[in-house]
């Protein structure tokens, strides 16, 4: 009785317990299905996240070797601010981080050239957040580090590194309204790329296209200050530097770089000598160059699939023919040139200028139509008073008439 007793299932007649017991049976595997998942998602999302960090080190972007693992890391992350997920204000957060690391942790020496090219970056990082004092902070400590670089140990990446910064200044000087000290780093590099070593050094459309922007940052600079006899020549010698159609397409024939609009630059740079003629009081050639940018802009849109730049131009060119012609007194073809630049902005994503060239159409619209109804009135009060004159005419005449019969009466009365 003992072993049958024994080898009987256990069961109870009470469903209270019976049901406790299920519930913690299945919550135990509950448990466990939900602690593997765990496991699994989190080992599946540290193998995507070291795969990725792999992925941008050695197929994106190579991080220097004097750097550690977690400076690695941090530049990995500024990376991804800065090409997958645009934010350039968290880009210069981690870039700080990587310098901190590399300067404090690691201890390496501020003039290495891999230190100064992640100082560069992160000047350009801030410059694009917005940050315009921390950008010329950056560059000026970038420039610093380069000019104290020995002369034994200069390069051709070294000298371009050092027109870029101090293009760069110029460019943030000028954004910030110190005039001078943008003459300066303009200057430096406005000889360092027209002097006769540097023409020797490199002609294809990279160079070419740096050198004409660091004329332009000059020129405009000049404009700025109503300076036009120091940037007319410089509008003018980078109008020159622009190659031909047939050099552009040889030298993308012949591994250059090919991607210039050299077109919509053109015209860009014939809009500018048209507003500096402008500023000179010349309108005549002020109109003939604004002409030719919107031919070149015209001309930049055929040939380019993708032409911002010459439509951004265009739209620029056309409003600024319609103000010379509305000064001239020519209303109606004024309006054509202001609704060809509406025309223009309506293709692009530029509310600011759409809303000035439609500003424009509607004030000329108004200012024409008032015109042609003050001409109406007039019209129509001069129509009005030759009414006047000739009612005034035949009354007088009647009145003539009628005292006249009016006085045959009275003679014909007094005979009788």
């Amino acid at each position: 009785m003992t072993t049958n007793n024994a080898n009987t299932q256990k069961f109870s007649t009470n469903p209270y317990s019976e049901s406790i017991q299920k519930l913690k049976s299945q919550g135990k595997l509950a448990a466990k299905v939900t602690g593997y998942t765990l496991l699994s998602v989190t080992a599946a999302t540290a193998l995507i996240w070291q795969s990725y960090h792999w992925y941008i080190e050695y197929f994106l972007s190579r991080s220097p070797a004097s750097l550690n693992y977690k400076a690695k890391l941090l530049l990995h992350g500024a990376y991804f601010r800065e090409h997958v997920a645009p934010d350039y204000g968290m880009a210069a957060f981690y870039l700080e981080q990587v310098l901190q690391v590399a300067l404090d942790e690691q201890q390496l020496d501020e003039q290495d050239p891999d230190l100064i090219q992640l100082r560069l970056r992160l000047a350009y990082d801030e410059w694009h957040a917005g940050h315009l004092f921390d950008a010329i902070t950056q560059y000026t400590r970038a420039w610093t580090l380069l000019v104290a670089t020995t002369p034994s140990s200069l390069s051709t990446r070294h000298h371009d590194d050092m027109i870029t910064t101090a293009k760069h200044l110029g460019d943030l000087y000028t954004r910030v309204g110190d005039s001078e000290k943008a003459e300066e780093y303009l200057t430096w590099a406005f000889y360092a790329v027209t002097k006769p070593e540097s023409n020797n050094v490199g002609d294809n459309n990279g160079t070419r296209l740096r050198k004409i922007n660091i004329i332009c940052s000059l020129a405009s600079l000049y404009a700025m200050q109503r300076q036009f006899h120091l940037a007319l020549p410089l509008f003018l010698q980078a109008l020159q530097s622009i190659p031909d159609n047939d050099d552009a397409d040889a030298d993308s024939k012949n591994g250059g770089d090919g991607d210039e609009q050299w077109l919509c630059m053109k015209a860009i740079l014939q809009n500018q000598l048209s507003e500096t003629f402008y500023g000179m009081g010349k309108p005549k050639e002020s109109m003939g160059w604004a002409q030719a940018a919107l031919s070149s802009s015209s001309d930049g849109m055929a040939k380019y699939s993708n032409a911002k730049d010459c439509r951004e131009c265009g739209g620029v060119v056309s409003n600024n023919l319609g103000k010379l012609l509305e000064i001239k007194g020519e209303f109606d073809q004024a309006l054509v040139y202001y609704k060809q630049a509406q025309m223009y902005a309506s293709t692009m994503d530029d509310t600011s200028s759409q809303m000035q060239y439609d500003e424009n159409v509607v004030r000329l619209e108004k200012l024409t139509h008032k015109d042609e109804e003050n001409a109406t009135l007039a019209q129509d009060l001069l129509g009005s008073k030759k009414e006047d004159i000739a009612n005034n005419q035949s009354k007088e005449q009647q009145q003539g008439w009628v005292s006249w019969l009016g006085g045959r009466g009275d003679k014909k009365k007094d005979t009788k």
